[in-house]
């Protein structure tokens, strides 16, 4: 299980890749100007590549820097990296000063990640000195990304796995290699040895490997244990970087395909059940696209059958007829494929509908405070319900009148206040996995 690195609202380590895009400019103002360039972009962290910048070997000057660019770039994540030119960057910086810039970084607390790279970090022995920067960074609330970037070839597994080893030992956060692939066969064996030592390892990992062939490692990067990927907007930083927004498409269509790989399969049906507003309708409809699995909507489904609008059907065949609809359509759905049901805020007053819920699935009731409910519905006047009773105290009342019909009925209670349909969608399916359903 991969520990989470959180810089800011960024959570690296879960959830889909995260995207990265490079600053790359000569002068301060062509920095800040590629900086403000980037509102309103795709992406979820930048990297400031120091090495690029005129006087980036200069730590006063670079630290300046940093500070206009956290200014403009306010809460987004910053990546602090001086590539040097061993590495594939633009200038020479070496030893005691490389660390020293990178310290100096860090002790500004501007950026939220420092990227130590680990060959010339250990050159000339000096591996208490690399060891004793990352402490240092690490005292300054920042995280260290330290990395491997070979732009020659692509080395052989039991050299990345050892540089992987070696980035742990060194008390590392997140480890990072990049390969310059000379062959599919290249990117096959860089992938293979990002799964394994996704295995190995509670760090997040970046990998990738550069130039055109190694494009699909910037995209396949969650399917195989790859945390964070870089894009371009605008000029890139290393060969083969793409487009940050047609990334972000790509990286989301597989984290959703990939979503289905952690979820069981569907065996029986779902029933959500709740008071009007509590969110069953949206909360199915994620559910559903989790599990991979039809959804439906009672009120929809009714409304279909009968050419009726809701409210139409209680003021032309009374509440009873609208009750005798629902429990038909119950009936039906136990004999459907297994399906998530949205169900009627009223469904569970029968018995009759509670019997077969439970025999052919399980009832998932959510909850929601009465103002939570008002803020959902007010407006709404596609509720017979609710006629004469929008309001707090109105629904209050309604509420109590149903809560032990609904409580007698759940296999489960999930609160929704303050919450998104899919961290309660994913609580559902928590309980699932864990076979409490």
């Amino acid at each position: 299980m991969t520990e989470t690195i959180v810089v800011r609202d960024c959570v690296i380590g879960s959830g889909r890749p995260k995207i990265c895009v490079p600053i790359v400019a000569r002068t301060r103002e062509e920095i800040l100007r590629k900086a403000r360039e980037l509102n309103n972009q795709t992406f979820d962290l930048v990297e400031w590549r120091a090495d690029w910048y005129e006087k980036g070997t200069n730590p006063k000057e670079t630290v300046k820097v940093l500070k206009e660019l956290r200014e403009i770039l306010k809460e987004v994540p910053i990546l602090f990296t001086f590539r040097t030119k061993e590495e594939g960057g633009e200038q020479a910086l070496e030893g005691k000063d490389y660390l020293e810039l990178n310290c100096q970084a860090a002790k500004s607390r501007l950026a939220d990640l420092v990227d130590i790279e680990l060959l010339p970090g250990l050159r000339g022995g000096k591996e208490e000195a690399l060891k004793e920067a990352v402490r240092y960074i690490h005292s300054q609330g920042m995280a260290v990304v330290m990395s491997s970037h070979d732009f020659e070839k692509t080395p052989d597994s039991k050299v990345m796995m050892e540089r992987f080893f070696r980035m742990e030992e060194l008390g590392a956060d997140i480890l990072k290699i990049a390969v310059m692939p000379k062959s599919r066969g290249d990117v096959l064996t860089l992938l293979s040895v990002t799964s394994e030592m996704a295995d190995q390892t509670f760090r997040p990992l970046i990998t990738m490997a550069m130039g055109p062939l190694g494009v699909v490692s910037r995209m396949a990067g969650e399917a195989f244990g790859s945390a964070v990927t870089f894009a371009s907007a605008g000029a890139a930083s290393a060969p083969g970087q793409v487009d940050a927004g047609k990334l972000k498409q790509v990286l989301e269509t597989l984290h959703e395909g990939m979503a289905l790989r952690d979820n069981p399969p569907l065996e029986k049906r779902i029933f959500i059940i709740g008071f009007m507003g509590t969110g069953k309708t949206t909360v199915s409809a994620c559910l559903s696209h989790k599990l991979g699995c039809p959804s439906v909507e009672m009120d929809q489904r009714i409304k279909e059958e009968a050419s009726m609008e809701i409210k139409d059907i209680f003021e032309t065949c009374g509440e009873e007829h609208f009750r005798d609809l629902e429990t038909g359509l119950i009936r039906t759905v136990g004999t459907e494929p297994p399906c998530v049901v949205s169900c009627g805020g009223g469904a569970v007053l029968r018995p009759e509908n509670v019997r077969m819920m439970k025999a052919s699935g399980v009832v998932v009731l959510l909850t929601a405070r009465p103002e939570t409910v008002l803020n959902r519905v007010k407006g709404d006047d596609s509720r017979p319900n609710l006629k004469g009773r929008m309001s707090a105290e109105g629904i209050a009342g309604l509420m109590e009148k149903r809560r032990l019909a609904y409580e007698r009925a759940a296999d489960l209670t999930v609160e929704t206040d303050n919450r998104t349909p899919d961290q309660i969608a994913e609580e559902i399916l928590s309980a699932f996995r864990k076979k409490q359903l």
